[in-house]
């Protein structure tokens, strides 16, 4: 058959398939009558790119694809066949397994702190169970933490609570270590137990007598009027020389273990808010008058130890914390926080991802970045709680 012929009856057949939708939905390849290799090959050409419809010459074994003898061809074959090792590469990079995440779940939860503990060694005991949980899952974990590990389990806490102290301490988990700023500075309630009429140096049970006064003057009215009038609202207060403030550059608790005093490292009063006080006529363990309870709502920064000192002094006496537990922070309260017992990699993940779903609908999100994270080894915070 003639060549302009060949092309002729090839042009019709790809015009009939190309208007026709049956055509194209039925069609998968045509035969060409007798071989012409330089009109199939621009037929093929044609139809591959138009329809992806496969030309076959009847004059080869069945089902055998045409070659392409020309140099304009074999570019365009080349050309289709880097396209299809590159889907193929694309196919393969989709199918291979997805890296094991070192975090099941990210967020905030609370825990309810051990007495004994230091909120750090709250931290240092979940990234542990976490790491080994990680670790189990087969995730990649850096080898040695820093700031600027990628692969690593981030855990954080939201403020910091006091070795004798117990009660809620919000715990962040990946992510959610950015989050725990606004707890820093965020309403906390407490409730203390007092003793009138002797002081320690840590003004807590944890340290040593180095004060004794006369109490019986002092009368339950007396220390309703004066939280009232002197302790509720915007007050000045001096944070205890044992606390985790740096001045200098240094913890006042170390300075305080070299033998400085209050004077010695010219400690200043900073401003607190006090939003709430409420007098209890027993405490923790139902003793009375010297002892007695506090109920405190207060802001970011307010140390309980100093309120207690400085409510013994205002009362022509000297008092002591004997007893603090958190029992609130942020939406967290008490009945919301993990006990000792319960902490495991279920259980905290699945408080994290119940809390997530709950702070989703009423809080904002968080704009902090991750070089304020407070998950590393050193307490970052710049708010000291008790």
């Amino acid at each position: 058959m003639p060549k302009l012929l060949s092309y002729s009856i090839i042009n019709m057949v790809f015009h009939f398939l190309l208007h026709s939708h049956h055509g194209i939905q039925k069609a998968s390849s045509f035969l060409v009558y007798p071989s012409n290799q330089a009109a199939v090959a621009a037929a093929q050409r044609m139809m591959r790119h138009t329809m992806n419809i496969p030309i076959y010459d009847c004059n080869l074994s069945r089902n055998t694809f045409l070659s392409e003898s020309s140099s304009s061809s074999s570019h365009e074959e080349g050309h289709l066949q880097c396209q299809d090792n590159q889907h193929q590469q694309s196919m393969d990079d989709t199918q291979q397994p997805k890296p094991v995440p070192v975090h099941l779940v990210e967020g905030i939860c609370a825990v309810n702190k051990p007495i004994g503990w230091t909120s750090q060694d709250v931290v240092g005991y979940l990234r542990g169970m976490l790491e080994r949980d990680a670790r189990s899952r087969g995730a990649e974990l850096s080898k040695r933490r820093s700031r600027k590990s990628k692969h690593k389990v981030k855990v954080g806490h939201g403020g910091t609570l006091d070795p004798l102290a117990t009660g809620v301490l919000v715990i962040g988990i990946g992510s959610g270590t950015k989050d725990l700023q606004q707890y820093l500075q965020g309403s906390k309630k407490y409730r203390a137990g007092v003793e009138l009429g002797f002081e320690t140096d840590t003004l807590d049970m944890a340290g040593e007598r180095v004060k004794k006064m006369e109490w019986k003057h002092v009368q339950e009215k007396d220390i309703q009027s004066a939280l009232l009038n002197q302790f509720t609202g915007n007050i000045m207060q001096k944070p205890p020389i044992y606390s985790a403030i740096r001045k200098n550059g240094k913890r006042l608790y170390e300075e305080a273990r070299k033998g400085k005093t209050e004077d010695d490292l010219e400690i200043e009063a900073r401003p607190v808010e006090i939003y709430n006080l409420e007098y209890l006529s027993h405490d923790q363990d139902g003793n009375t008058l010297p002892c007695f309870g506090l109920d405190v709502e207060c802001g970011g920064g307010t140390y309980i130890r100093s309120l207690v000192r400085d409510l013994g002094n205002s009362l022509g006496t000297c008092a002591t914390m004997t007893s603090l537990e958190r029992t609130q922070q942020g939406p967290f309260t008490l009945e919301d926080a993990l006990p000792k017992d319960l902490w495991n990699q279920e259980t905290i993940y699945a408080e994290v991802e119940k809390w997530n779903a709950i702070l989703s609908k009423s809080m904002p999100t968080s704009t902090t970045n991750d070089e304020h994270d407070n998950e590393e080894e050193e307490e970052t915070n710049t708010l000291v709680e008790e």
